[in-house]
């Protein structure tokens, strides 16, 4: 099985140009998760700049479904400005020569704020990690680690049992199963990563769909992601994080989601924001949403 750092290892093929070494998708579905493209596509362009910088912020639109059991992904990365604070660059991923995402990556220099500098974030909810309160009521997803996607998925109800509508939100922990000293760039690189987990489901938890595992709710004809838009506020372990994710609207078939990512030390680390495109089968009736 392939670890998180594996799946956003690349190979350099020529002056900025890179292909991916593995490919993972889920058992469900025929496609590479988009996560790891977004993590491939802040990994290449992390190579072309120097250790002193870390993302601000990256900005992806997703071109093409990718294949998993196609050919690797070459990654291009091209310059847009470089100046002694602030690096931009873009990312054009292809597959067989076809466009698949453009993404568009901002650095800056890596900085401690100092004490004595305003600032201040919301607070982390209220979540207990699991493994550490008798009342956590979180279960290991089987979808990831052991036996499927390399990280552990800590959710309150498994995907089978999302038939039930509730409202549009859910909050998970991710744990990385292979803990160790990364760079700063390594770990904003798995953070992106993250940010694609069960991502695109909550828009239709309010009508009781469930996405996977295989089969789907007959209803569901369709669910793909269009963007995907991420805010590093800081750099932090991705050791253990929590994903609190909400959709805030759904009309037309687009759902706009929006994740906030914290530290066990309530760090409010990376924002993520995500548009979705739903197909529904309008033959099936759908009761109505709980929101």
């Amino acid at each position: 099985m392939y670890t998180l750092d594996d799946l956003l290892d690349l190979t350099q093929k020529d002056d900025n140009v890179f292909s991916s070494r593995h490919l993972w998708g889920s058992p469900a579905a025929p496609n590479v998760f988009g996560g790891q493209l977004v993590g491939l596509g802040l990994a290449a362009a992390f190579r072309t700049v120097d250790d002193g910088y870390i993302a601000r912020s990256l900005h992806a639109q997703f071109l093409k479904q990718v294949l998993g059991g196609g050919p690797p992904v070459e990654l291009q990365v091209a310059s847009l400005s470089s100046t002694c604070k602030v690096v931009t660059r873009t990312v054009l991923c292809f597959q067989a020569g076809i466009p698949v995402m453009q993404m568009v990556c901002n650095f800056m220099r890596n900085r401690v704020a100092g004490a004595d500098e305003p600032g201040y974030q919301k607070s982390m909810p209220d979540v207990p990690i699991p493994g550490t309160s008798a009342d956590c009521q979180f279960i290991l997803d089987p979808q990831g680690y052991p036996g499927g996607f390399p990280v552990k998925i800590w959710a309150r109800e498994l995907e089978s049992d999302c038939e039930t509508p509730a409202p549009p939100r859910q909050q998970i922990w991710l744990e990385n199963p292979e803990p160790r000293q990364r760079t700063a760039q390594a770990e904003q690189c798995i953070l992106a990563t993250y940010t694609d987990v069960h991502f695109t489901r909550v828009i239709v938890r309010p009508y009781g769909i469930r996405i996977a595992p295989a089969p789907a709710s007959e209803c569901l004809r369709g669910i793909v992601s269009i963007d995907h838009h991420i805010w590093f506020h800081r750099t932090g372990d991705s050791g253990c994080v929590l994903v609190d994710t909400q959709c805030s609207q759904f009309h037309g078939g687009r759902g706009i989601v929006s994740s906030e990512v914290y530290g066990t030390d309530g760090t409010l680390v990376a924002t993520a924001v995500q548009e979705g495109r739903v197909v529904l089968d309008k033959r099936h009736r759908l009761p109505e949403p709980k929101l």
